[in-house]
């Protein structure tokens, strides 16, 4: 009965993460922008996650290293953030959310290239299905897709990977999630501003739609989608909590064509699907080696 509450939790948490590209692309509509949007998103969080830390009485403090470890890895963040939201111009919602999810690939390679991590045949197979679902959907050329779109997506993904191996250091390993989670928030909300301010892309001029959606992503795809998420790894573990996390973009998908009438080919849906089973027997391998 434990291990099914674990798998409901996983689920909704990949639920609530998965709507927020919906959430971000109906923003835009409503006179936001990629920017905006993440400010608004990192402050709310940011104050909701301390107020909520405050109240059950869960330390906040850091060490030196911590905090240099952090700020590296906040900077990342926000690299990450920004080229995702900024792919939601380009791409469709479900579309870009699939491409970032070429993260757990990024982490393999660079754990065999710089940590002597073994390459097992399970890991070449997803390496090359990740590859082999890129390729279709960067070759098949229709107008759901564009060049920029993907680059951004893909490099997301790119520094999401490179962030994760950064998050999962010793130092910062042994501190709760939900502070990790505040101060990279935290961060993120200054550093998406001063790219904001030196670019002039912050805008005011937005109705009550977006700001709805700007609750809806700081809250739900934010917060609770993490309390959620680390519930579920409490009772199932990181590596199965991790397989049904490959559920979010599925549900961007399906809310993208639902909601913003977004197109989708069977090429594109083929790609997507290759790079989700990638993702699928990189967790699988890792549960059974760990």
């Amino acid at each position: 009965m434990n291990n099914y509450k674990g798998i409901v939790y996983a689920l909704l948490s990949s639920v609530a993460f998965g709507i927020m590209p919906i959430l971000a692309r109906v923003a835009y509509i409503n006179g936001s922008n990629p920017t905006t949007v993440l400010v608004f998103r990192f402050i709310i969080s940011t104050l909701v996650l301390f107020l909520y830390l405050k109240y059950i009485k869960i330390e906040i403090s850091l060490k030196k290293e911590q905090i240099f470890l952090l700020l590296i890895n906040t900077i990342g963040y926000t690299i990450t953030t920004l080229a995702l939201f900024i792919s939601y111009n380009y791409l469709g919602a479900g579309l870009a959310t699939t491409l970032h999810f070429i993260y757990p690939v990024v982490v393999c390679i660079v754990g065999f290239i710089f940590f002597k991590n073994k390459m097992s045949t399970r890991k070449i197979i997803s390496l090359l299905l990740a590859a082999t679902g890129i390729y279709l959907l960067a070759a098949f050329k229709n107008s759901t897709i564009n060049v920029l779109g993907i680059s951004l997506a893909l490099f997301s993904g790119v520094a999401y990977g490179f962030t994760m191996i950064g998050l999962n250091l010793k130092p910062i390993r042994n501190l709760d999630n939900r502070v990790v989670t505040m101060y990279i928030c935290f961060g993120s909300s200054i550093g998406t501003a001063l790219y904001g301010l030196l670019n002039n892309s912050i805008t005011l001029n937005f109705n009550f739609k977006a700001v709805i959606c700007y609750l809806g992503i700081s809250v739900i795809s934010t917060i609770v989608s993490i309390i959620l998420l680390l519930k579920a790894t409490k009772i199932i573990g990181v590596s199965s909590s991790a397989i049904l996390g490959t559920f979010e973009p599925i549900v961007s998908i399906f809310l993208g064509v639902l909601f913003l009438g977004e197109r989708l080919s069977i090429v594109l849906l083929i790609g997507s699907v290759f790079i989700l089973i990638s993702t699928v027997i990189l967790a699988k391998d890792r549960y059974e080696h760990s």
